[in-house]
């Protein structure tokens, strides 16, 4: 793992001039330009991923060697992917999300009132595109610092006009299918976000192309996670009842087709589709979901945690308002929430999750666990070790 740093406000104003300046305006400067030289996708954001791992994307405990144990260095890993279309209208999303990364880092990670403080929070971001253009869809690896905006600069928006249905099932296919995270392995979820203003297809991939053109060479192997099941034939409501056995998910819907709210409801649930007031208003309407979620915040505690962001009363209202049919305090009903290990916890093995002398709690999976995929095949557990 690279060494552990975040990037502090005026680092990014200084990235972001640089960007400006020797990046012709835009933040995904490196990767367009890779792309445009015929070199493809970086294999950080190529969902394909890196050789070693292939194209499933992990959110392990950094367990760092200490004599013969190994100590939890910054909490368990929490995984925050984040889906933005980046399509039409939404081509510029990237740009928007890259400028306010300080705020995320602040309400979710480092603020005094962090939302996710006790874990180590580790994010992934996604580009939703369209099958019919050259990358249809990308995805970061899952890291807790300054590495995340490098990665976002790699991506590749294509700002196509799409057909009115974007391929948004790619990204919930990949977070359900394809993600090996630490938090699930007590029994908790990560969190899932999908930004956009469509809907996108009801089968996962429905002529047959999208895994090909997604996972090239790598697409056998996705396609074993699916057992006897047709990639052509996979519903995406059934994707998404996968996704939400280990994601809290949501759809930050931008605009108010109603056709829109109608699909992601019946994909993820009415209580799971919010209105985002502004796509500028993203760090803080994700912050209030995963505070209201965690239980950390309530609905009149969350107006205060905004307006104390330097959000206006009027604005913290309206974003509490729009998150406030969400499950308030659901990670807060299974059994190991307040059971989890703390930074500092001492472990004998690099593979374990629970510290010496643990017993293993109730509603928790033993490091011999492993993860059900369709049709009883099972999938091969990865370390715990995030290298």
């Amino acid at each position: 793992m690279r060494e552990k740093g975040y990037a502090s406000k005026t680092e990014y104003a200084s990235i972001a001039k640089r960007v400006a300046t020797e990046g012709k305006g835009v933040a995904t400067y490196l990767g367009e330009e890779r792309a445009r030289q015929g070199k493809g996708l970086d294999p950080l954001v190529d969902p394909k991923g890196l050789e070693k791992y292939g194209p499933v994307r992990g959110s392990n405990n950094l367990l760092v060697p200490e004599g013969d144990q190994f100590v939890l260095e910054y909490g368990v890993a929490m995984p925050v992917q984040t889906d933005c279309d980046l399509t039409g209208s939404m081509g510029g999303n990237v740009d928007v999300f890259f400028k306010i990364q300080p705020d995320v880092q602040d309400l979710l990670i480092q603020g005094k009132g962090a939302v996710l403080k006790r874990y180590q929070a580790q994010m992934c971001t996604g580009a939703v595109q369209d099958v019919v253009d050259q990358f249809p869809y990308q995805r970061s690896q899952f890291e807790p610092d300054n590495e995340v905006e490098r990665q976002m600069g790699l991506l590749v928006p294509e700002r196509s006009g799409g057909d009115n249905t974007e391929d948004y099932q790619i990204g919930l296919f990949a977070a359900a299918y394809l993600t090996d995270a630490s938090i699930t392995k007590y029994g908790l979820r990560g969190y899932y976000f999908a930004v956009g203003d469509e809907i996108g297809r009801d089968t996962l991939d429905p002529y047959g192309q999208l895994l090909k053109k997604t996972f090239g060479s790598k697409t056998d192997e996705v396609e074993k996670v699916l057992g006897n099941t047709s990639a052509r034939s996979l519903r995406t409501v059934n994707i998404g009842k996968i996704l939400l056995r280990n994601w809290h998910g949501f759809f930050l819907q931008v605009g108010r087709n109603r056709y829109t709210t109608d699909w992601w409801s019946d994909t993820l649930g009415k209580e799971r589709v919010v209105q985002l007031p502004r796509t500028e208003d993203l760090a803080e309407v994700q912050a209030v979901i995963i505070g209201l979620t965690e239980g950390v915040l309530d609905l009149q505690s969350a107006v205060d945690f905004l307006k104390e962001s330097k959000v206006s009363a009027t604005e913290a209202k309206r974003i509490v308002e729009a998150c406030s049919g969400i499950p308030i305090g659901l990670q807060t009903t299974f059994a190991n929430f307040d059971k989890i290990p703390m930074a500092g916890a001492r472990f004998a093995s690099r593979d374990d999750i629970w510290p010496i002398g643990t017993d293993v709690p109730s509603g928790a999976k033993s490091k011999k666990a492993k993860k059900s995929a369709p049709k009883e095949e099972k999938k091969e557990k990865k370390e715990d070790w995030k290298l």
